[in-house]
């Protein structure tokens, strides 16, 4: 139970405008903006992680090789870029499933091993009838049987322990959310996500509950710290609250951001996630990404699927407890189907931020990367 986890705003009430900034302007110049046009030939990528892996070395992965949002077609793919995300590889598939593989995170471990987490997803299945289903995605689900979909549906993650050349073979893990575990000031890794049902075979898997948890083996097996559900918090509905990601501040508490519906809201907790407090709206957008600024100060990334379509940026100086007003990264994309931005800090001080976006011209969603620094 969460006694102490209190709303300081009612969902039904909340504004849908962008506010709940503390009023300070954060100056930063944008040193360049592109996109990653490595593919031989274009495909559909979305929903992209990016990690610092070291020595300013910057991996990425995402969902790629799609048609659009929603397709059987999805595979984990990994980018690699050794100049600061100036110039980026081919794209690599390092997962490759029988279902619609989705929303990869990545995270290095004190160890060096790279965790990548996703999720599988038959959406696909659900989204044609049987007259407009088209006859190539009617091939790949004639495939399908139960037994194909108990054992591929669900939470996954694999290791590479050499620097993302091999992977190890996928394994469940009890949670998912899109940019995946955070590495603790003690070495161990923790994990805030949506629950898995076991039971479930619809298209998200997703139970009503939040878990968290932790790991002191290098990400190989998972601890329950806590869980709760919706019933337990009065006037909250958390079946709509899904896609964290968490942050441990300088004075050892853990803050966890969620998506729910168009905002970003924010807990924390001070006993390593057995308990949280302060449940809060942050800002209109989603879903964010946490890291902390080489000074200390946290830095939040997050798409923004209003007018003036793009991707923002905050930071908190005082350990999460109020956050700056947006830096806008991008704001003339041309539809609501980009964001999932995720920024890192090369040693020099550059800040480099990854999201995906539509592209008309290609008529695909594809990987933008920002260059950018705090002035």
């Amino acid at each position: 139970m969460n006694k102490h986890l209190v709303d300081s705003e009612k969902v039904n009430s909340q504004s849908l405008e962008e506010t709940c900034g503390n009023g300070i302007q954060i100056p930063f110049e944008i040193l360049d903006i592109q996109w990653i046009n490595t593919e031989a030939k274009p495909t559909y990528h979305g929903w992209p992680t990016l990690a610092n892996v070291g020595n300013d070395k910057l991996a990425l992965v995402c969902s790629g090789d799609r048609e659009g949002h929603i397709d059987p077609f999805g595979k984990v793919v990994l980018y690699e870029s050794c100049d600061g995300g100036k110039t980026w590889s081919a794209p690599r598939i390092i997962a490759n499933g029988p279902l619609d593989d989705r929303d990869a995170g990545l995270v290095v471990t004190p160890a060096g091993t790279w965790l990548v987490n996703y999720f599988t997803s038959l959406a696909f299945a659900s989204i044609n009838t049987k007259e407009t289903t088209p006859a190539h995605w009617k091939e790949v689900e004639n495939k399908l049987t139960i037994s194909t979909i108990k054992a591929e549906h669900g939470f996954f993650m694999m290791r590479s322990e050499d620097q993302g050349k091999t992977w190890s073979e996928k394994y469940l893990i009890p949670v998912n959310n899109v940019h995946g575990p955070i590495v603790l000031n003690d070495g161990s890794l923790f994990y805030c996500g949506r629950g898995l049902w076991n039971s479930c075979m619809t298209t998200a898997t997703l139970a009503n509950e939040i878990v968290s948890l932790r790991s002191t083996d290098d990400g190989k097996t998972w601890e329950e710290i806590s869980k709760y559900y919706s019933k337990e918090i009065e006037g909250h509905d958390f079946s709509k609250w899904h896609e964290l990601h968490s942050i441990q501040t300088a004075d050892g508490s853990i803050i966890t951001q969620i998506r729910h519906d168009n905002s970003t809201w924010q807990m924390s907790s001070k006993d390593g996630g057995k308990t949280w407090e302060n449940l809060h709206r942050v800002c209109g957008g989603f879903p964010s990404h946490l890291m902390k600024l080489a000074d200390g100060r946290l830095l939040m990334s997050y798409g923004y699927r209003r007018e003036n379509y793009g991707n923002r940026c905050r930071i908190s100086s005082d350990n999460g407890q109020s956050w700056s007003e947006p830096m806008i990264l991008s704001g003339n994309a041309p539809s609501l189907d980009l964001g999932y931005p995720s920024t890192v800090q090369l040693s020099d001080g550059t800040l480099v931020t990854a999201w995906y976006e539509l592209r008309p011209e290609l008529n695909v969603a594809s990987l933008r990367v920002a260059r950018w620094k705090l002035c």
